[in-house]
Order: structure tokens, then C-alpha cells, then sequence
């Protein structure tokens, strides 16, 4: 392994003169060009351990998720931490959610590691584990978490419904069936977005069909899905929890003979590729997960630095509505009427 001594011995300077060349952030003189060129040249690696204990920072931030690396939004929010990370300086470690004795927790790892913040990408927030590694001074970033669990960075989520109902009412819907995900701080925003549309409508939110169901769960949302298209007089439109069951929904619909948006219209949430892939272009609102990760890595990178932050502040990142192609305008279907009738 190639030391500071050897670099030093080469160009004929002292060991700390070497290491003044190596940590500076531009080589200013033709000296320090010629050490990083030595070193460079000889294969020199820093040694990372040595370099955590002397400035107390690892450069690596850890990131949580507990689920499964599946579902599109969420990669691209990691992969977005990752290159906001890396233009910071920083590497990102995964914490293991595996406890094989009981006793291990997140704290450890991250004592372990030495990390110097974690990013909660996807978590059970109101577990003791979360909440405890939240409380340990760590800085921790939860993205759509609790507030009070670390600092919060959170979609728009009842923004985000409230655009995207707003414009299936704009289209003449006004039987609608709501198919929600599970239980949670995002589910609750939606759902008060969603009913913050309707009331701007003049509608009475006790008239909407709101059925329970998972989100990327296609099998959870098919029994709601059976339920409404059994009615006597279904809804318009339906409101899947996600662009992934609501591609699902679409199969299952059209298995049953019904054309989207034709017979019956359908929005998603997300806006993940396949929405923009699949015919007809899904209707759908697109998270802006490239906002979301920035946001988390920068929120770190100015708590090591030492800037005072609010830990119950939150960071509403906005994203934008994605019209597509699967809810019908109903309001030309009557003016056409309304021609004929006249």
C-alpha cells in the first residue's frame, strides 16, 4: 500500500506537505499538481478509516428502505440521492434491515459506518427503530415520513390529488369511485386533496365511492375494482392509488369487454415511465422525485455544516399533472347533446 511517506520521499517534501496537496479542493501551485500527479501515478488510495477519525465525517450517507427495490418511483428517487450525493462529495451505504439477534438496531449500523446522515426513503415511520434513530442526533431525513420523525421532505401529496381531481371534475366527472392505498400519512394527504377538490366543485364528498385498497397491489384493488363494475349505475371515473395497479386495472377492464376512456375513464398517481409507454397514455400526476432527492441530500449536507434547521420543517416539493389519454371529456359529449336538443 502506497503511503504519504512514499509520495513524500519521490518528491522530495515532507509528508505533510503531501497531505496539504491531496486534501486541497483545487491544486493552486504547480507543486501540489505535480504531488496529485505522483500519487495518482503510484496508485495512492486514501485510507477512508483514517480519514473519518481525524475530521469526524465519513463522506457517506446511509439510506433506509425497507421494501422492495421494485417500484419505479422510488428508484429514481435513490438514483437521484445518489447523484446529488456523489456532486456533494458524499457515497451512500444501504443499512441492512435484517436484526439477526434482536439486538441490532439502526443506530448501530450507522455508529457502525460512521455515517454522517441517513435519508429514510421508505420505512415504517412510526416504528421504535425509525423513531429512535430520528431521536439520536444523527441528522436523518424522512422523505414522505411523520412529522417530528427527523426532518421531513414530503411531496405535495394534497396538492398533488387536489390538481389531479380537479381536472377529472374540469372534464364533466361527477360519478366518481376513489380506490385508495393503505393507511398512512401519504394516504391521509391524498385523500384530504381529493376531498378539498370536490367541495371546490360543489360536490358532496359522502356521494364518492371510496373503497380501500394497497398501493402496487394490483390483487388488493381488483375486489374494489369487481365491486364497482357490479353496480347498477357505476362511477365515470376511477381513481386508482397508483400508476402501476391502475396499468393493472386497465388489463383487467378491458378483459371485461370495457374501453378506457370510452366506457369508463382512469387516473393513476406517480407518473413513472410506464404511464407514458402504455396506450392509451395514462392520466395520471407525476411526483417529482428529482426535487424530492436533492432536497433530502442538501437538507444533510447544511445540517453537517453546522446550519441551525427546523427538524419539524417540511419540504412540500410540487410536481405536475400528466393529462393522457384515459379520462374521456364528457363536457363535449354535452355540448353535442345539448347542440341536438337545441
Amino acid at each position: 500500500m502506497v503511503t504519504l511517506k512514499d509520495i513524500a520521499a519521490l518528491c522530495g517534501v515532507s509528508p505533510a506537505t503531501v497531505s496539504r496537496a491531496l486534501n486541497a479542493k483545487r491544486p493552486r501551485t504547480e507543486r501540489c499538481r505535480t504531488i496529485r500527479q505522483t500519487a495518482q501515478r503510484m496508485g495512492y488510495r486514501p485510507n477512508a478509516n483514517a480519514r473519518a477519525l481525524k475530521t469526524n465525517r465519513s463522506r457517506c450517507i446511509g439510506i433506509l428502505y425497507e421494501d422492495m427495490m421494485s417500484h419505479e418511483f422510488f428508484s429514481s428517487l435513490i438514483d437521484g440521492i445518489r447523484v446529488s450525493a456523489e456532486r456533494e462529495g458524499y457515497d451512500l451505504f444501504f443499512l441492512s434491515r435484517r436484526f439477526d439477534d434482536g439486538s441490532d438496531t439502526y443506530i448501530s449500523q450507522a455508529g457502525y459506518r460512521m455515517l454522517d446522515g441517513v435519508i429514510v426513503v421508505q420505512a415504517d415511520f412510526s416504528s421504535p427503530r425509525i423513531r429512535a434513530l430520528a431521536a439520536s442526533g444523527i441528522p436523518v431525513v424522512c422523505v414522505d415520513g411523520l412529522p417530528g420523525e427527523g426532518m421531513l421532505v414530503e411531496s405535495d401529496n394534497i396538492r398533488g390529488m387536489e390538481t389531479l381531481a380537479e381536472y377529472v371534475l374540469s372534464m364533466g366527472h361527477r360519478r366518481l369511485a376513489y380506490i385508495r392505498g393503505e393507511e398512512g400519512p401519504v394516504t391521509q394527504e391524498r385523500a384530504e386533496g381529493f376531498q378539498n377538490a370536490l367541495k371546490k366543485h360543489g360536490m358532496d364528498p359522502g356521494n364518492v365511492l371510496f373503497f380501500a385498497g394497497r398501493y402496487r397491489d394490483p390483487a388488493a384493488c381488483r375486489e374494489p375494482l369487481v365491486k364497482i363494475l357490479g353496480m347498477e349505475e357505476r362511477p365515470s371515473c376511477i381513481f386508482f392509488p397508483d400508476d402501476f395497479t391502475c396499468a393493472a386495472g386497465i388489463r383487467c377492464l378491458e378483459g371485461m369487454g370495457l374501453r378506457v376512456p370510452e366506457d369508463i375513464s382512469v387516473t393513476g398517481y406517480d407518473g413513472i415511465e410506464i404511464g407514458r409507454v402504455m396506450s392509451p397514455r395514462l392520466t395520471t400526476y407525476r411526483q417529482d422525485a428529482q426535487d424530492l432527492a436533492e432536497t433530502a441530500v442538501r437538507k444533510i449536507v447544511d445540517a453537517l455544516a453546522g446550519k441551525t434547521l427546523d427538524e419539524e420543517e417540511t419540504s412540500g416539493i410540487s410536481g405536475c399533472l400528466i393529462p393522457g389519454e384515459t379520462v374521456l371529456d364528457r363536457t363535449k359529449q354535452q355540448d353535442c347533446t345539448r347542440s341536438w336538443n337545441g
